[in-house]
């Protein structure tokens, strides 16, 4: 994949600009980070952005109302984001909407290419500490992952997940 010289200064200013807020304390910098994010991301109706959290590919990154993405968080818009209305991400959770090819083991896995796909979490739910979610998967309306679960498949809403890779263990609401 070939990236225009317009795309190339978009990211410049987009690094550069986010790294001159990415570490200010709260309350100041989250109000910093998500002006320089509006700037760049698709959509962004939350300023609860805390310090240290990353941001790749904001072009392709929606974030919705209410939700708090907390410290060392890893966002990659390279796929597509979604992150619904009241949301919540703990720290170190990672968004990985791509991946790379390795198919061809005659060939360096850096000129294979790569593969995206959205990654999705609807409305109100709750990544715990360390989650990773990984490309093409969509997270159920309400589920609360686990922390240091990997998420490889889409969840049903309500689930309750956890394990590497993430499996339902419950239902939120079931007695």
């Amino acid at each position: 994949m070939t990236y225009s010289k317009a795309a190339y200064l978009r990211a410049a200013a987009h690094f550069t600009l986010y790294g001159l807020v990415k570490y200010i304390p709260p309350p100041l910098g989250d109000a910093c980070r998500f002006l320089v994010l509006k700037l760049f991301v698709a959509e962004i109706r939350s300023w609860k952005i805390k310090d240290g959290v990353t941001v790749w590919f904001p072009e392709g990154i929606r974030i919705g109302r209410h939700v708090t993405i907390n410290e060392g968080v890893f966002l990659d818009g390279f796929g597509g984001l979604t992150i619904g209305d009241n949301c919540r991400i703990a720290h170190g959770c990672s968004f990985i909407s791509e991946d790379h090819v390795f198919s061809d083991p005659d060939t360096p896995i850096w000129r294979q290419g790569k593969l995206a796909g959205p990654i999705v979490l609807e409305d109100d739910v709750w990544c715990g500490c360390g989650v990773k979610v990984l490309r093409g998967v969509s997270i159920g309306k309400g589920s609360v992952i686990a922390a240091g679960a990997v998420v490889t498949r889409d969840l049903p809403p309500y689930s309750i997940a956890m394990g590497v890779p993430a499996k339902v263990v419950g239902v939120r609401g079931a007695a």
